[in-house]
């Protein structure tokens, strides 16, 4: 069985991959992947940075890093007619709240993913099955699914141990290290309030850009109906997020288990 860490580059995946490194729990990663959508905030891009020297530097532990390419950009290029087709994404839409189709954790994170393991194992071992680790902690534990496919099996270490995410931002702080914010494609729509309202505070470039990508999905081609980025169903710029606190953890409805961690 190869043990394979998930990096989400977020608070609970890097936890576990520190935490696994230094052999915390019942097994030692054999490879660590971040696969990427290509529009994450740059915070992220700054942390796995560090993340990947750290660890290259202590643990002789290269990071894989995937990716199907830029989702944003994708879909803006789709909107503009520059593609003919782009995996979905669970937009608001306008009539009546629903929420669209969701492809794009599969297409961007999972695939990705799944195309280099499997050249990794024919390549390096002899087809071995994967032991794919997911940083999900107890605070989301309603998300934790099985593998669809026979040669994965999903594994979560925070959960066996009973680790939540109170305790993972208490050892940052603890240990005297940076505490990653969260990781997560900038356009998703499944983001709390809090996440928007600290996005708008202190990443205004990057907030800016959500918003403006939130006003080219008004008109999404062959919809009748106008799609939005917040359940609020208005124009991201226009919302007050102090005045709507959230219930749920960040991404709960993200029910793949990779995104956010």
């Amino acid at each position: 069985m190869i043990n394979v860490i998930s990096l989400g580059a977020g608070k609970q995946s890097t936890y576990m991959l520190l935490n696994a490194l230094d052999g915390k729990f019942k097994y030692k990663p054999d490879l660590v992947i971040f696969s990427d959508t290509g529009c994450e905030p740059s915070y992220v891009y700054k942390h796995l940075d560090r993340i990947e020297d750290y660890i290259m530097r202590n643990y002789g532990m290269p990071i894989a890093r995937v990716s199907r390419g830029n989702l944003m950009q994708d879909v803006i290029d789709y909107i503009d007619g520059k593609k003919s087709r782009v995996p979905m994404l669970p937009l608001r839409l306008g009539n009546s709240g629903g929420i669209m189709q969701r492809q794009c954790t599969f297409d961007y994170k999972i695939a990705p993913l799944r195309k280099f393991l499997q050249q990794y194992r024919k390549a390096y071992c002899d087809n071995d099955r994967i032991r794919l680790w997911i940083g999900i902690s107890m605070d989301e534990v309603e998300r934790i699914s099985d593998s669809s496919v026979k040669y994965i099996e999903h594994y979560y270490p925070l959960v066996e141990n009973n680790i939540r995410i109170d305790q993972i931002i208490n050892w940052f702080a603890v240990n005297d290290l940076p505490e990653p914010g969260k990781s997560a494609c900038l356009i998703c729509p499944f983001h709390s309030w809090q996440y928007w309202s600290m996005l708008k505070r202190f990443q205004k470039k990057e907030f800016a850009l959500a918003c403006d990508f939130d006003d080219m999905i008004r008109n999404y081609p062959k919809l009748r109906n106008k799609t939005y980025l917040s359940n609020q169903l208005k124009p991201l710029r226009d919302i007050d997020f102090s005045q709507h606190p959230s219930l749920f953890p960040e991404l709960i409805e993200e029910c793949h288990g990779m995104c956010g961690l």
